[in-house]
């Protein structure tokens, strides 16, 4: 049986606009939130044209003209903003008749694509009830017709499985919405050893040790901690009147673990450093989940995520801007201070 997908009305709607601007195809990401009994798409992004494209208003007539690069790092940029719970979990394309025979191909690529290059960038480690089924949603701009297929991320040889696309209103309107402030004090040593392009890596291998303490971490939500397979809306009073756009906000603090227990052994390594990175400040997060009875497990890991994937980008932009701006020192010491 195939995966069902519940799609905000206004993405209908959306994708109806672009099959009327754009000829002969258009492409876009899809992004929502998965759980293992339904899916969720509340928003659509076209791929935004390049500089060329809009300077010389070309528009490609032929499928094989589809920029994969282009699109996974719109994919990647798109995934930055997100908050938790909500993810990059498909791709669209709207063609004309003439094109719609190549065009699952086409799809295909850049579903693996852009999943390779978002898995490249995790901090955490996906856990085994994840879905990895990614969205392939292909719409004929004559008849309108949809056609919605998955691709299974990890199964690069497996074919495509039918899926059903059903339109909602308000869909994500009443969503849970949980959030926190992290405070955070990393101090990343740089080896004197390591040649100066491994800034980032070490800088990833220092965020790589405080992720596992956020994984490792206890979540209160609103003061309690809550058994991972109870349901998040459990003991909660039921809103009278009309909750049709009324979100349910959860106050959640983080604990993590101060020192190792005394069973596990502790060693220390001496070694010559020429300079640190120290990332301290706060980091505000917030996720989204579902309103069909969810787990605490989904909301908890949708909030774990996003502070892991907070303090990640904001790296990773930093660096982009240090490399574009100033190049690699010979030294480096480097405070970033974050409000």
């Amino acid at each position: 049986m195939g995966r069902t997908y519940f799609v905000e009305e206004t993405v209908g709607q959306y994708l109806s606009d672009l099959s009327v601007k754009f000829k002969p195809y258009v492409t876009g990401l899809l992004i929502g939130q998965c759980s293992p009994q339904r899916d969720y798409v509340i928003r659509a992004a076209r791929t935004p044209p390049k500089e060329e494209q809009k300077e010389g208003n070309t528009s490609p007539s032929k499928l094989d003209s589809i920029d994969e690069e282009w699109i996974t790092a719109h994919a990647s940029q798109v995934s930055r903003m997100l908050p938790g719970g909500l993810l990059v979990l498909g791709v669209f394309i709207i063609v004309t008749p003439e094109l719609s025979k190549d065009s699952q191909n086409a799809l295909r690529r850049l579903i693996f694509s852009i999943e390779k290059s978002l898995t490249k960038r995790r901090l955490w480690k996906p856990a085994d009830e994840d879905i990895s089924d990614r969205a392939a949603l292909q719409v004929c701009s004559a008849t309108k017709k949809i056609v919605c297929r998955t691709y299974d991320v990890q199964d690069p040889k497996g074919s495509a499985k039918p899926a059903d696309w059903k339109y909602q209103s308000a869909l994500s309107a009443s969503w849970l919405s949980l959030g926190c402030t992290v405070n955070v004090n990393i101090h990343i040593p740089l080896l004197a050893t390591s040649p100066n392009h491994d800034l980032e890596k070490n800088t990833k291998n220092g965020l790589n040790r405080w992720s596992k303490q956020i994984e490792d971490s206890i979540f209160l939500i609103n003061g309690q901690v809550k058994d991972n397979d109870t349901e998040l809306l459990e003991g909660q009073k039921k809103l009278r009147g009309n909750t049709h756009s009324s979100t349910q906000i959860f106050d959640v603090k983080v604990l993590t673990q101060l020192s190792q227990g005394s069973s596990h052994r502790s060693t220390a390594t001496v070694q010559v450093c020429s300079g640190s990175i120290n990332l301290k400040g706060a980091v505000k997060c917030r996720a989204y989940v579902h309103n069909n009875k969810p787990k605490v497990k989904e909301a908890i890991q949708a909030l774990k995520r996003d502070i892991i994937n907070t303090l990640s980008d904001r790296c990773e932009i930093l660096f982009e801007d240090l490399i574009i701006n100033e190049g690699h020192c010979k030294k480096i010491c480097v405070r970033f201070l974050w409000p």
